[in-house]
């Protein structure tokens, strides 16, 4: 969702848990983090076909076994003072497209993934 500084926000009230503790409780997960994350693994790359898909099961199917609840949280669309640090992102993954700012802001690919 991109908090600049979040972590660092966060720093003085964070609490490291076992996942076991976790039984029995809703938590909230963020979607687009656990998708984002599983395209970047580089030994799946070639191997698995959707690594996306592959993670959310195994992960899912884990937590539901802990009796841990899920919530899935997803961003909307991006606001438009987005577009340039979007473009930028998508340009390092990705290499240039020769596409303008307007014209597209790369998120079609993910918003493909998020909906499978």
């Amino acid at each position: 969702m991109g908090v600049n500084d979040l972590w660092q926000i966060l720093e003085p009230v964070k609490q490291h848990v076992h996942l076991h503790s976790l039984s029995g409780k809703t938590i909230a997960v963020d979607l687009s983090l656990w998708v984002c994350e599983a395209q970047t693994v580089k030994k799946m790359i070639g191997t698995v076909m959707k690594p996306h898909l592959r993670n959310l099961f195994f992960r899912i199917s884990y937590l539901m076994l802990m009796d841990v609840k899920l919530v899935f949280v997803m961003e909307g669309e991006p606001p438009h003072l987005k577009a340039d640090v979007i473009s930028k992102r998508n340009q390092i993954r990705y290499g240039p497209s020769g596409k303008t700012r307007s014209q597209k802001t790369g998120r079609s690919h993910f918003k493909t993934v998020l909906k499978e």
